[in-house]
């Protein structure tokens, strides 16, 4: 049984290491670092767009020659929920004595980084999995696999067994209560399904997609989010 309080962060916890680069530290040792317009395309993934499904604020201080980026993270999923200021501080000088006009970007990217890591995100790298290769393999091959529809059960699929999946998906989509829900499924849960169906089946795609639209629509008419 997959334990509710790890939803978020079993969705979010492995990365694609084709977003990632290994980067010398401060300590000596190398570090994996993380595109961070990756991780927003996976927050919108799974919340939908910033400022609709999640948002961010961002308080900065200058103390010392220092800027501190403080960020507060806000999702939805059937309500809101915040969390944070998490903090990251960036020298405001460059190495030469010349103002570093990047640094209150750097500082809220690397807080947001960390913000986005209290939910899950990249728990992989930051568990230091990424220092095992094979792990990384793993993972190349995994986001690198060919999308397949969803099974209803445990055999090979045929043509009847992928009408019954896609009945499945179409009576999940007619019962979502929420927007966010709504949402998750075609983001989250059916997402191989629909990205399936755009390369190979476009009248399925579009069946799946104007029920999708009419769904939503209605659940926004509803006032329902």
């Amino acid at each position: 049984m997959q334990n509710k309080n790890m939803k978020i962060w079993e969705t979010l916890s492995k990365t694609n290491p084709n977003y990632t680069r290994t980067a010398p530290s401060s300590y000596g040792k190398r570090i994996t670092t993380i595109d961070p317009m990756y991780q927003i395309q996976m927050m919108t993934d799974l919340f939908g767009p910033v400022g609709i499904g999640w948002k961010y604020k961002v308080d900065y201080k200058y103390i010392d020659g220092l800027v501190f980026a403080e960020v507060t993270i806000k999702y939805f999923t059937d309500e809101w929920h915040e969390y944070g200021p998490v903090c990251s501080v960036q020298n405001l000088s460059k190495k030469n004595g010349n103002l570093d006009d990047e640094a209150p970007k750097k500082a809220m990217t690397d807080a947001m980084t960390k913000a986005f890591s209290h939910l899950g995100m990249s728990a992989d790298v930051f568990l230091g999995k990424f220092d095992d290769s094979k792990y990384v393999e793993q993972m190349k091959q995994e986001f690198s696999q060919p999308k397949k529809i969803p099974q209803t059960n445990g055999t090979e699929h045929d043509n009847n067994h992928d009408a019954v999946a896609i009945e499945h998906i179409k009576n999940d989509m007619k019962n979502a209560k929420t927007i966010y829900q709504l949402r998750k499924l075609k983001n989250y849960k059916y997402r191989d399904a629909f990205d399936l169906a755009i390369k190979k089946h476009p009248a399925v795609y579009k069946d799946l997609n104007n029920l999708y639209e009419t769904m939503e629509t209605q659940l926004n008419t509803q006032g329902v989010v």
